[in-house]
């Protein structure tokens, strides 16, 4: 048996962009920023490292994405890894981890989205299920 599943919490890093396959089929894609300070050692200031993850949303948690998140918004994603491998414009061969989420937890206060004049869903989002439940609380998160 085999298993592939990343967890992220991170802020948005720009507006997630929505777009439709051939047979109409809902596809939004978004990044995700984590950060991570580390202890100085000795006199030297603590530092801050930010990983950036490519994340594609399909189906109703795409529409969710699209319709709740924002540059900045705090998310909770849960999905699986896969290494993509392109060329650039140079001729050199990258390779690009990317996420496809499975779940995708909304974070935000309800203030924050109440201000900015969007009712926030109850909820959690799941591929495949239409009916949201209650969001975790930023505390909750056990890291």
């Amino acid at each position: 048996m085999s298993f592939n599943k990343i967890i992220i919490y991170g802020h948005l890093g720009r507006d997630p962009e929505m777009r439709f396959t051939p047979q109409g089929v809902p596809v939004c894609t978004f990044s995700v920023a984590t950060s991570e300070r580390k202890k100085g050692q000795g006199d030297s200031e603590p530092t801050e490292t930010t990983t950036w993850f490519r994340i594609t949303a399909w189906r109703n948690l795409a529409e969710t994405a699209n319709r709740y998140l924002k540059k900045g918004s705090p998310v909770y994603i849960e999905g699986r890894l896969s290494a993509r491998e392109w060329t650039d414009n140079e001729g050199t061969r990258r390779t690009s981890l990317e996420v496809t989420a499975t779940e995708l937890h909304l974070m935000g206060s309800r203030s924050s989205s109440e201000e900015s004049g969007d009712a926030e869903p109850e909820a959690e989002a799941r591929a495949g299920r239409d009916t949201p439940k209650k969001p975790a609380e930023d505390e909750a998160v056990p890291f």
